[in-house]
């Protein structure tokens, strides 16, 4: 398979960093390249074992989105909007002009917001635990979404830490420790992005997009949910869950993922 490598690309906001595979001999079996947007509050990172179970299939690309990971953080107030216009114009300097689209929670917010804006750049799209969330689960999330405030004794690791156990008890500890790491590096862009969340126009959204659709979760996600309720709103698209499955699918379900992935996408790699 191809390497997968680190580089930043300069956009008017910043720099944008970006995990991306770097084809073997420059060549893929798929034209179009395959972009990953992660969810909050974690980076590109979280796709590293299905870049490597893709392989050379196709271009992956998987920026950081702004205010997480090694991207640059925005000076105004978060929102859907500005992290999707920093990333197609993070794409634009890399040459993209048509794409297949990945969204994980806050990614498929992102994803949606992209697939509106730019019809004829997105040809599939795939929404993974799509955040179309009610009043009362918006409400849930506020109460749970405490800023992060160091304190002499570092209770405030431990709280983190026993927050991110919660969402998934029987998570890696290897990945465990690594969203810890990220939450923290996140600081004050982690309750900024679940804002812009909750004040995205996601269903409305929805019922613009016409490109063929995935729409996806682990069964354990607590936006399983969402799945056939976003369906509702799009007038081209399939659903699919995977069994044993939360939040992380993208570490635990890599290689069921990428199958699944280059099915929707008809991916295929080099030699097939």
């Amino acid at each position: 398979m191809g390497d997968i490598v680190c580089k930043y690309v300069d956009v008017a906001e910043g720099q944008l960093h970006i995990r991306m595979t770097q084809p073997v001999n420059g060549r893929t079996a798929t034209p179009l390249p395959l972009v990953l947007l992660h969810q909050t509050a974690s980076s590109s990172a979280m796709f590293m074992r299905l870049m490597q179970e893709l392989g050379d299939a196709t271009w992956l690309i998987a920026p950081d989105t702004p205010g997480f990971g090694n991207s640059f953080a925005p000076t105004k107030p978060h929102s859907i909007a500005i992290y999707a216009q920093a990333i197609v114009n993070g794409l634009g300097e890399l040459g993209v002009q048509h794409c297949y689209l990945f969204g994980h929670h806050t990614g498929a917010a992102i994803a949606t917001q992209i697939a509106t804006d730019n019809p004829q750049m997105v040809q599939r799209l795939v929404l993974c635990g799509p955040p179309l969330l009610s009043a009362e689960q918006i409400t849930a999330l506020r109460q749970k979404l405490l800023p992060i405030q160091p304190n002499d004794d570092g209770r405030f690791l431990i709280a983190t830490w026993n927050r991110l156990r919660q969402k998934s008890p029987d998570l890696p500890l290897d990945i465990l420790y690594r969203e810890l790491v990220l939450t923290l590096q996140a600081g004050e862009s982690y309750p900024e992005a679940y804002t812009a969340v909750f004040n995205h126009p996601f269903a409305s959204q929805l019922t613009r997009i016409s490109c063929p659709t995935l729409l996806l979760a682990g069964e354990q996600d607590s936006l399983r949910t969402s799945l056939e309720t976003t369906a509702a709103h799009l007038s081209n698209a399939r659903i699919h869950t995977i069994p044993d499955a939360d939040s992380y699918i993208c570490d635990t379900h890599a290689a069921e993922l990428a199958e699944l992935l280059s099915d929707f996408l008809e991916i295929r790699r080099l030699g097939d």
